[in-house]
């Protein structure tokens, strides 16, 4: 081994420690967060959004799936801090990401179809992941659970390698600067989503209803 690559290999192991020291202090400052919120929701996917949003621009020159992949992982174990019991309810085709966004803090339910899904949040699961291309069922289901609504689509990253993925919770999610908002309806061939830009919490006409206002997908690598 060459005298240079043992002193990179030296300078990448001080490194290691410093960014492992960080991220200690991180999660003792998110265990006083939790103490100062009083009871909160645990999981806050619209503070999550803008954290993202920051970090992603505050580094232009990194990729983007990079900055969320890490900081993903470091949400999830200071949301594990607060409420390590939460359960999620898992179509079976979202399983990979539901590894991904949670990282195995938490209980899962893995669901063969959306009925399976639908049972398992009336049996009292905290979310549900329902994959891309179950819009119409999506829909269909919310239209009559009003105490249920979209709170996320994840991954966040546009062009990722995992399937797009819906999350419906119990609260609505909190504001963000870039949203858009979900409205399901009754059509001619069955239940439909719409997706408009921004937030419309009106955009519901008679046998519509708003079913989430989420932040928007919009960063790419």
């Amino acid at each position: 081994m060459t005298d240079k690559l043992s002193e990179l290999r030296q300078t990448i192991n001080q490194l290691d420690d410093e960014i492992l020291a960080l991220v200690r202090r991180r999660m003792v400052l998110a265990a006083d967060v939790i103490a100062a919120k009083n009871g909160g929701a645990a999981y806050r996917p619209g503070r999550e959004a803008e954290v993202m949003d920051r970090l992603v621009a505050a580094a232009p020159d990194l990729p983007a799936r990079l900055v969320v992949n890490l900081w993903r992982q470091l949400m999830t174990a200071s949301t594990a801090l607060q409420n390590d019991s939460m359960t999620i309810a898992v179509h079976c085709d979202a399983m990979a990401v539901a590894g991904w966004h949670f990282g195995g803090f938490f209980t899962t339910v893995g669901c063969d179809d959306l009925a399976l899904v639908r049972q398992a949040m009336e049996k009292g699961a905290d979310i549900a992941l329902v994959p891309a291309g179950y819009e119409s069922e999506m829909a269909g289901w919310l239209l009559d659970e009003p105490g249920l609504h979209v709170i996320a689509r994840t991954p966040p990253v546009a062009g990722s390698t995992l399937v797009p993925v819906w999350m419906i919770g119990r609260q609505p999610a909190d504001p963000v600067a870039e949203e858009c908002t979900l409205v399901a309806r009754h059509g001619t061939g069955g239940p439909e989503l719409e997706l408009v830009v921004g937030r419309h919490d009106s955009a519901a006409e008679d046998g519509a209803r708003v079913i989430g206002v989420i932040a928007s997908n919009s960063k790419t690598d």
